[in-house]
């Protein structure tokens, strides 16, 4: 039934409204607009993104803070209620690029979780829908309770590398529903900004013996 809406309606740019003759899902703006955005899928991105978190593999998809349009997308991902953005924005980022190869085993993804709270305010976990979108692309499994966050404060956006890394150092603790050990996991967030978050996360699931692939995010701040 989606797909079949989704092939009737029109769809427009996010940034300038023109329609899209575009017929590829993950499609969000015209070639015009799209050669503007502050792009980082591909091995920019990835540098960039291993500076401040070393990991095997790493995607993001744009800088923040450098275009109007996106910003937006962002926070009407988080605060809008809007969540599918996140699965159209998941499809984005995935779609640059294969699905990692692993060897002798299977990949799955794992979304950085709200705290309880937040999630129940906001009504979603827009990593987890991010997510979603990337298993569309990467034909991967989405874990959302493979970890859980135990404490609740203010946002960290704000605050300074070390401050952000001492928050949330303690912050994550393992869920009740983790793949399959030997799996190669992925995870994923709507934007890194200092590394602290994905850092925090895959030091708790290393400690429980599960193999942290690498991670993906939708924005680098």
């Amino acid at each position: 039934m989606f797909r079949g809406v989704e092939l009737i309606l029109p769809r427009h740019c996010i940034q300038c409204g023109l329609w899209l003759t575009s017929q590829e899902p993950w499609r969000l703006g015209c070639a015009a607009c799209e050669g503007r955005w502050p792009d980082l899928r591909g091995p920019e991105g990835e540098l960039l993104m291993r500076e401040r978190c070393m990991m095997h593999r790493m995607w993001t998809g744009f800088r923040l803070r450098e275009n109007a349009a996106l910003e937006g997308q962002i926070h009407a991902l988080k605060y809008k209620g809007r969540r599918r953005l996140g699965q159209n924005w998941g499809r984005w980022v995935a779609s640059s690029s294969e699905a990692p190869e692993v060897e002798g085993s299977m990949a799955a993804l794992v979304p950085v979780p709200l705290h309880w709270k937040r999630h129940w305010k906001r009504g979603y976990n827009q990593a987890e829908w991010i997510a979603k979108g990337v298993s569309q692309e990467w034909g991967m499994a989405v874990y959302p309770n493979a970890l859980k966050r135990h404490t609740h404060g203010r946002s960290l956006t704000s605050l300074s590398r070390r401050r952000r890394h001492d928050l949330t150092e303690a912050a994550y603790i393992l869920g009740p529903k983790c793949p399959p050990h030997g799996t190669q996991i992925v995870l994923v967030d709507d934007v890194m900004t200092t590394g602290a978050t994905i850092r925090a996360c895959a030091a708790v699931l290393e400690s429980a013996n599960h193999q942290v692939l690498g991670a993906l995010t939708l924005a680098l701040a």
